[in-house]
C-alpha cells in the first residue's frame, strides 16, 4: 500500500494542472494577470521600483506572457519532482529512473496540450509541451550529470 502511496502527490500535482487548463483563456489571463500585478505591486512595495498607473498596466501586459510560462515551468517542475519520488520509490534507479520520469513529465505536458484542444480560448501547441518541459529537463540533465551516468 505504500509504495501506491508514493503517488499520491503525483496524482495531485496532475489534477492541478489539469484544472488550471480546464480554465477558459479570459480566466486563466485573468488569474495570471492577477498574479503579474500582485508581483509588481511587491516590488513597488519593497522600493525595487516606482511607476505610474499608466506604466504598471504596460508593464503587466509585457510581463503577462512570461508570467504565465513561468507558472507552467514550475508547476511542470514540481510534477516531475514528484514522479521521480514516485519512481524511487517503486526501486528505479539510475538511467532508467531519469529516464522514465522524464518521458511521464513530457508525456503528461502533451496531453495537457490535447486537452487545451476543447477548452474555450485555448490551444494546444507544440511549443508549450517544450516550455513545460524545460523544469524536468533540468533537473535530469543535473541528476544525470552529478551521478555520473
Amino acid at each position: 500500500m505504500k509504495k501506491y502511496l508514493a503517488w499520491l502527490p503525483a496524482l495531485c500535482i496532475a489534477a492541478a494542472i489539469f484544472c488550471f487548463s480546464a480554465q477558459p483563456a479570459d480566466v486563466s489571463t485573468e488569474v495570471s494577470d492577477g498574479v503579474t500585478r500582485l508581483l509588481l505591486a511587491i516590488a513597488m512595495k519593497l522600493n525595487l521600483m516606482q511607476a505610474t498607473p499608466e506604466r504598471l498596466y504596460e508593464l503587466c501586459v509585457i510581463l503577462s506572457t512570461p508570467v504565465r510560462k513561468c507558472a507552467h515551468i514550475t508547476e511542470f517542475t514540481v510534477f516531475h519532482v514528484s514522479v521521480l519520488f514516485g519512481l524511487r520509490q517503486w526501486g528505479f534507479s539510475g538511467k532508467k529512473w531519469l529516464k522514465t520520469a522524464l518521458m511521464v513529465t513530457v508525456f503528461y505536458a502533451c496531453t495537457d496540450e490535447f486537452h487545451q484542444l476543447f477548452v474555450p480560448g485555448r490551444a494546444g501547441m507544440i511549443q508549450d509541451v517544450m516550455i513545460d518541459s524545460i523544469g524536468a529537463a533540468v533537473i535530469t540533465a543535473a541528476l544525470w550529470y552529478r551521478s555520473g551516468n
